[in-house]
């Protein structure tokens, strides 16, 4: 049968390919709600007890051949599905996925900020359908941090106290482990890790370009990704001793980006500003509030205080607009702090699957310099990896930016790049005029007016192109 299926599928072209998975998906998705609804009505009904089990997770254990750890998944999707069915429509209309669905069961289950998800729900389900898994993460977290403040600087506090790290030996081989830390300590950690990841990769394609020429591009890199990884930690073991006594720490290595309204929340609760309490407070959009580093680690918004107290943090306040800074046109390339602001707002690169980090990017324009007449500022500057700044070129791509500010790519027939069966975005901007079709005219039309160019024939025709555009 499988066989039979890879013969089947291998000669289709990739968009037939697509559409097979598009329908697969579409099953999947199905199937899945109605596990989660027959679980539903056992566990509501106790049914479980006829298979001599006592919760709903044993009878999925058993009947589904699965770990205690998917049980458990499906639990919470039932439990989920039965409090906001709506939730369980959007899976069985795959416009969100199982995965998806998984973070919101989890944040219903919150041992305090559950208590508010109902709230919360209609806000996080708009975000399901319009961000990729990790921002869908990001939010989730938000949401945990704002409506359990205390417990989640509890849980941050905790992680922090009971840091711990170890380097072994054994047998020739060495074994490094660290657990903990604050979330500051932590993003600083892996942004560094990264740089090193990356620093060894580009050294790797600097010798096999030296060593091969033109043609290094047929043969494989002279080591592994995982020996990178390993050469990476290695080298900022190395770099620790080596450095010398002066040097200065590179700043900033992370970034908090922490919209007004929280920023002065955390403030005043802590007695560093005043502000009117007598004002009425007025409606805050929730999706414009946010505490996290540039690569989307959420952070207390009482952490992010003390990383201004102390000043080691760059910080950047974000305006309603999502807007940083403006440079015009007065440079080609973003350098400087127009570079650094295109990639504050997103932690990867902008194509869809990519997990490139932000800050390892290029940044590219939105609307092309050159074709366009596009700014070179942070609202017209996204980030892209190289291989995928150069494919959207190659591809013909060009982005636009939804009502929520985040862009995405399309194809030169229009084809909006996102997840299969998912809706297209809501744009900020109206949709462009439809191009002017050619139409035909006679000789006699196109010559009227103009006595000198004679018409060979009364019936000959020519297509021409409405050129008022130009």
């Amino acid at each position: 049968m499988f066989v039979a299926l890879i013969d089947e599928l291998t000669g289709l072209p990739v968009t037939a390919l697509d559409d097979r998975l598009a329908a697969a998906k579409r099953k999947r998705d199905e199937a899945d709600m109605e596990i989660a609804a027959i679980t539903a009505v056992v566990d509501a009904r106790q049914l479980y007890q006829d298979h001599g089990h006592r919760s709903v997770n044993g009878y999925l254990k058993q009947q589904l051949n699965c770990p205690g750890s998917e049980a458990r998944k499906i639990k919470r999707r039932s439990r989920l599905f039965d409090r906001h069915p709506v939730i369980g429509d959007l899976l069985g209309d795959s416009r969100i996925s199982a995965a998806q669905v998984d973070l919101l069961a989890d944040a219903q289950q919150h041992r305090v900020a559950g208590d508010r998800f109902g709230e919360f729900a209609p806000l996080l389900m708009a975000q399901a359908e319009a961000l990729e898994y990790s921002d869908l993460k990001v939010a989730v977290d938000h949401f945990v941090v704002l409506a359990d403040p205390d417990g989640s600087f509890d849980d941050q506090q905790f992680h922090e106290e009971h840091r711990s790290a170890s380097v072994t030996v054994t047998n020739g081989a060495v074994s490094v482990f660290a657990h903990g830390g604050g979330p500051i300590a932590a993003t600083e950690m892996k942004a560094i890790f990264d740089r090193a990841v990356d620093a060894e990769f580009q050294s790797d394609c600097d010798t096999r370009r030296a060593t091969h020429g033109d043609d290094h591009l047929a043969h494989p890199l002279p080591r592994t990704a995982a020996q990178r990884t390993f050469d990476a930690l290695h080298q900022i073991f190395l770099a620790s001793v080596t450095a010398p006594a002066d040097g200065k720490r590179p700043e900033p290595v992370v970034n908090i980006v922490i919209d007004p309204t929280t920023a002065i929340e955390a403030l005043a609760r802590h007695g560093l500003i005043d502000i009117d309490e007598a004002q009425p407070d007025a409606p805050v959009d929730s999706t414009t509030l946010r505490c996290h580093t540039s690569t989307g680690t959420p952070i207390h918004p009482d952490v992010a205080v003390q990383a201004m107290i102390r000043g080691s943090i760059r910080r950047v306040i974000v305006d309603a607009n999502d807007v940083v800074i403006n440079m015009g046109r007065k440079q080609r390339l973003f350098t400087g702090n127009a570079r650094h602001a295109a990639q504050l707002l997103v932690t990867r690169c902008a194509h869809r699957g990519c997990d490139v980090p932000a800050e390892l990017c290029d940044v590219d324009h939105v609307d092309e310099w050159v074709a366009h007449g596009g700014r070179t500022d942070q609202g017209n500057g996204y980030p892209a990896c190289n291989s995928h700044d150069r494919w959207k070129h190659q591809q013909g791509l060009r982005g636009r930016r939804d009502v929520h500010g985040r862009l995405h790519l399309i194809k030169p027939d229009g084809t909006v790049i996102k997840p299969l069966n998912a809706r297209d975005p809501v744009w900020a901007d109206p949709d462009p005029p439809p191009p002017i079709p050619p139409r035909m005219m006679t000789w006699a039309e196109w010559t009227r007016g103009h006595p000198r160019r004679g018409a060979p024939h009364p019936d000959a025709t020519v297509t021409i192109h409405d050129l008022r555009a130009a």
